[in-house]
C-alpha cells in the first residue's frame, strides 16, 4: 500500500513538473515569436505636439522592422500622469508600450500625484533638444553674460516666459536662476510655442524653449538666441555659443523615449529596443527629424535607464530637494 502511494505521489510530481515546465517552454516561445499582433504606443499627450509627432514617425520605422502594425493612442490628462498610469498598468507583454519625456520625472517634484519613473522597462531614448536663452531681437542683450548681468543688478524685474509651472522650460530657467545667482519673474503660458509668441510679442523680456518652438521667430527675424543650454552647439543654430561656451555651466534639455510596463520579459525589450534603433538610422526619420529642427539622439535601454538616474539627480537639485 505504501508503495504504490509512494508510486502515485510520484507520478503526481512528475506530472506537476512538467505542466510547469511547458507553461516556461510555452512563455519562451512566446517571447520567441514576439511580435504576432499589433502594438500599441501610449502617448500621454494630444495628437499634434512634437511627442507625438516624433513618437508616430518612429512607429512608422518600427513597422518595417517588427512586421507588424504599430498605432499611437493619445491620452490626455494630468500633464501626462494619466497616460503614464495606462503604460505602468499595461500587462508587460511588449504589446502596449509607452513614449515619454522627462515629464514622466519632473512630476514627482511638481505634481500633486505622479508616477514613478522606475515603474517601468526603459527601452531606447531617441530625442534631446536643449532649452535656449532666447530674447526679442531688438533687445539691448547681445550675449547670455550680458542678460543675466542684468537681471542680477534688478531681482525679479526681468520677466521670462515658460511653458507651464514644474515643466521642462520652467526647470530651465530655474536652473539659471541657480547657476548665476539671480531672480525672474515667471510668466507660464501653456506650451513652448505660446512663450516664444508672447515673447515676439513684446509681453516678457526672455524665454527658455527650445530651438523648434521658434525656429520661425527666428528666422523671421523677431527673435535672436543668447545661448543654448546644451553640451555642444545646436545643429540648426551652429552660429550660437553654448552656455558652457560663455562660461556659464548649465545644461538641460527635453528628452524622449520608450518604456515599457515593469517586468515586461528581457526578451521582448530586446525586440522592441533593435526595432527602435533601426528605425532611428531610417532616412526618412533622419530628414523628418532635421526639418523639424529636433535632435535625434539614440541610447540604448541600459545607456537610457543610466541617463534617466542622472538626470532624475539633476533635477532634485533644481527643485531643492537633495
Amino acid at each position: 500500500m505504501i508503495n504504490k502511494q509512494c508510486r502515485i505521489l510520484t507520478l503526481g510530481f512528475f506530472a506537476l513538473l512538467t505542466i510547469i515546465l511547458s507553461g516556461c517552454n510555452n512563455e519562451s516561445s512566446a517571447d520567441a515569436n514576439f511580435p504576432e499582433k499589433e502594438i500599441t504606443i501610449v502617448v500621454p499627450w494630444a495628437a499634434g505636439g512634437g511627442t507625438d509627432a516624433i513618437a508616430r514617425q518612429v512607429a512608422t520605422g518600427m513597422e518595417k522592422e517588427l512586421g507588424q502594425s504599430v498605432i499611437i493612442e493619445n491620452i490626455e490628462g494630468g500633464g501626462g500622469i494619466v497616460g503614464f498610469q495606462r503604460i505602468a498598468n499595461a500587462d508587460p507583454d511588449g504589446y502596449t508600450i509607452g513614449f515619454m519625456s522627462n515629464s514622466l520625472l519632473l512630476q514627482r517634484y511638481t505634481a500633486s500625484t505622479s508616477v514613478d519613473y522606475e515603474q517601468f522597462e526603459p527601452i531606447g531614448m531617441v530625442n534631446e533638444d536643449p532649452a535656449t536663452l532666447t530674447v526679442r531681437s531688438d533687445a539691448p542683450w547681445d550675449t547670455a553674460e550680458e542678460f543675466l548681468e542684468d537681471a542680477k543688478n534688478s531681482p525679479g524685474e526681468l520677466k521670462v516666459s515658460n511653458s507651464g509651472p514644474g515643466g521642462i522650460w520652467h526647470a530651465a530657467s530655474l536652473m539659471l536662476e541657480t547657476t548665476y545667482d539671480v531672480e525672474f519673474t515667471h510668466v507660464p503660458y501653456e506650451g513652448g510655442n505660446p512663450a516664444a509668441t508672447s515673447l515676439a510679442g513684446g509681453n516678457v523680456d526672455a524665454t527658455t524653449t527650445s530651438v523648434q518652438e521658434m525656429l520661425p521667430l527666428i528666422e523671421n527675424g523677431d527673435l535672436k538666441v543668447l545661448g543654448t543650454t546644451s553640451e555642444e552647439r545646436a545643429d540648426h543654430l551652429d552660429d550660437i555659443p553654448t552656455l558652457k561656451e560663455q562660461g556659464i555651466d548649465a545644461t538641460i534639455s527635453v528628452w524622449r523615449g520608450f518604456i515599457a510596463p515593469e517586468d515586461t520579459p528581457e526578451e521582448i525589450v530586446t525586440a522592441l529596443e533593435n526595432a527602435i534603433e533601426k528605425a532611428t538610422s531610417n532616412p526618412d526619420l533622419v530628414e523628418y527629424m532635421d526639418n523639424g529642427g529636433y535632435g535625434l539622439r539614440y541610447l540604448n535601454a541600459n545607456e537610457f535607464s543610466d541617463f534617466m538616474d542622472e538626470e532624475d539627480a539633476n533635477y532634485s537639485s533644481i527643485f531643492g530637494e537633495e
